[in-house]
């Protein structure tokens, strides 16, 4: 009798054991994975990214508004934090990491949403006010670019952590530019 019990009782803790091992591995599985949209997204957000950094870190070295020069901050910021956001996505799901090693480089000028050469040669000239004016219409621009990049994505992605993120800069860069344009109405 004792022989039946204990063998009961380890088919029980065996059961348990695989439930609780197959319960763990769940909700991995019902989690959404990438698209070709949402890896299309962030190889071409880091470069665009990349980008505002540039022009950021212009207004850093030129701009005499505390404006610029508060939003090139924020912007910097938050947009470095996004590029290592996106390339830890990329590396997971074993996809193209656009390098990030210095600045957007000339080859991605030509890209979508991208701002000209001419445009980054004309900031890189100016100083005082008419940088100042220069950088916000431009920024302006810039942000706008990526709203319709993140807006795209929101339409065809299925990666939960990506829509999120493009929701985020649809949210924050609609407000930017809403305050950009503030200051050059001002």
């Amino acid at each position: 009798m004792r022989r039946g019990l204990w063998a009961a009782l380890l088919g029980l803790a065996v059961l348990a054991l695989t439930g609780c091992a197959m319960g763990e591995s769940a909700p991995a599985a019902e989690a959404p994975l990438a698209n070709q949209a949402d890896i299309h997204f962030s190889q071409q957000m880091i470069p665009h990214h990349q980008q505002s950094i540039q022009v950021a870190e212009l207004a850093a070295q030129r701009a005499t508004s505390e404006f610029v020069k508060s939003t090139a901050e924020e912007i910097r910021m938050q947009e470095t934090a996004e590029v290592g956001t996106m390339s830890g996505w990329l590396r997971s799901w074993k996809a193209e990491v656009p390098s990030t090693s210095g600045h957007s480089g000339h080859s991605g000028h030509s890209m979508e949403g991208m701002l000209t050469e001419d445009q980054i040669a004309a900031l890189s000239a100016a100083s005082g006010p008419e940088f100042d004016r220069l950088w916000l219409t431009t920024m302006a621009q810039h942000l706008g670019n990526g709203v319709r990049m993140a807006t795209a994505v929101l339409a065809s992605g299925q990666h939960t952590e990506t829509r999120a993120l493009a929701q985020n800069i649809v949210t924050e860069q609609n407000a930017q530019i809403a305050a950009i344009n503030g200051q050059l109405a001002g």
